[in-house]
This record gives C-alpha cells, structure tokens and sequence, in this order.
C-alpha cells in the first residue's frame, strides 16, 4: 500500500531497538493488571482467546501510533507491520517465563488451582484464569502455575471494592503464592 503522508519512512526509517522498547514498556503499562492474559496470548497464540489476542493486537497498534505518531491501520506497508512484528517478538522474549506473575510454589498448586477455581468469573480472569472452559484453566507456564496477583488485587480494588468472601480468597491465594518452596 502506497504512503503519501510520509509515516511509513518515519516509522521504518526511524526504528531501532530503543523505539521498540519504548513502545513494549508501553504496552506493559497499558496491560497492567492483564497481564496474566499479556502472558497466555504470547506464550501460545493459536491456543489464546480470540478476544485477549484482539486486546494484544490493538495496544500494539495503539503503542506504536502513541510512541512514533505513525498510524499502522492508515500504513498497511509491510516494512511497518515489520515493526509491529518486532513488537510482538520482544515481548514474547521478555514474557517467556513470566515475567512478574507470581510463581506458585511447588506443592502448593492443588491448593490454589481449586481457590482459582472457585473465584468469580471476573477475579478468575483477573489472575489469569481462562474461564472460557471447564473447569477454568489456570495459567501454566513451563511446568509451573503462574498467578497475575496485581490483576487479583485491581479487581479488589475496583469492581469487587467490599467483596469480603472474594477477600479472603484472594488472601488465600497471595499467601499460597508467597510461601517458600
């Protein structure tokens, strides 16, 4: 596709390694509190959900407009979906083991996989739950089960503000999460 507004050079033109960085801390900041579901659609794209993949999609497009200025839906040049690939792949790197999810402890997980599995739909998905089947399919990375605890406690704080029986599951969880192996 033909660029007459000048965008494709200055986003190709200008990218390197700093600008990438810049627009993946964006996109981290972006996902704050998802980033449970940031870690299940990079680390298995085919298996993600359909609506946490468009999420992905569009804080990349939304990031590199925001970082760059250059809009890639009016681009469409394949060198500027080059540095959105790029985007995607840095942050497949930086999230390949998890990133700062809570790791659970080995022992641990039964425990925790049933309290996930008693969580509201909402919290569920907060900490990185898959709700979509059942049972809910807790976020396993490597062998390990991963909990997105900063996703538990904004749910907490927001739509479940004063859901005392949610507290004390989500307390559950965090100590489970924060014993030592």
């Amino acid at each position: 596709m033909d660029d007459e507004t000048g965008w494709n050079d200055v986003l190709t033109g200008g990218w390197h390694a700093g600008v990438r960085d810049a627009v993946v801390t964006r996109v981290e900041r972006l996902s704050q509190c998802r980033h449970g579901q940031l870690v299940r659609t990079l680390s298995d794209l085919e298996a993600a959900r359909y609506a946490w993949v468009e999420d992905l999609h569009r804080l990349v497009v939304v990031a590199i407009r925001d970082e760059t200025g250059a809009d890639l839906d009016e681009l469409g040049s394949q060198a500027a979906w080059a540095c959105y690939e790029d985007v995607w792949e840095r942050l497949r790197v930086r999230w390949s083991r998890g990133g700062r999810l809570a790791r659970v402890p080995l022992g641990a997980e039964p425990e925790v996989v049933r309290l996930l599995q008693s969580l509201p739909v909402a919290a569920a998905e907060a900490a990185g739950t898959d709700v979509s089947t059942c049972p809910p399919d807790p976020l396993w990375l490597g062998g390990r089960l991963l909990v997105d605890l900063e996703g538990l406690r904004a749910h907490l704080d927001g739509p479940a503000r004063g859901d005392d029986d949610l507290r004390i599951l989500v307390g559950l969880i965090t100590g489970a999460c924060r014993r030592r192996q």
